[in-house]
């Protein structure tokens, strides 16, 4: 599972519209990074940068009000080096990756 885990806080979405939330993992360095100590640190030269990788919220699609009544939770994320489906995501350089959030409106 991803750490720290991703919650973000969602509002100003129309309450009776369907949303779809994602995630798009991107690489934004290259190093690979390791947990020491309590700290996170450079473990060597990352592999080649991997297509962008979108995780879809499990909840999606889901109306407005469900969205903003609470902060969304991606407690579900993993991240591995293999793309193995099952809500994975292909890179695993945790400190490397920017989160880049998105609203699909659905129809």
């Amino acid at each position: 599972r991803m750490f720290p885990v991703f919650r973000a806080s969602v509002s100003g979405l129309d309450p009776n519209a369907m949303y779809t939330l994602l995630l798009d993992f991107i690489q934004v360095d290259a190093h690979r990074w390791k947990y020491v100590n309590g700290d996170w640190v450079p473990g060597g030269k990352a592999e080649p940068a991997a297509p962008s990788c979108v995780y879809i919220h499990p909840d999606s699609p889901n109306f407005g009000a469900h969205w903003m009544k609470e902060p969304v939770n991606f407690s579900k994320v993993k991240l591995t080096n293999k793309l193995n489906g099952g809500g994975q995501t292909e890179e695993g350089n945790k400190k490397g990756i920017a989160y880049r959030r998105w609203e699909v409106g659905w129809r």
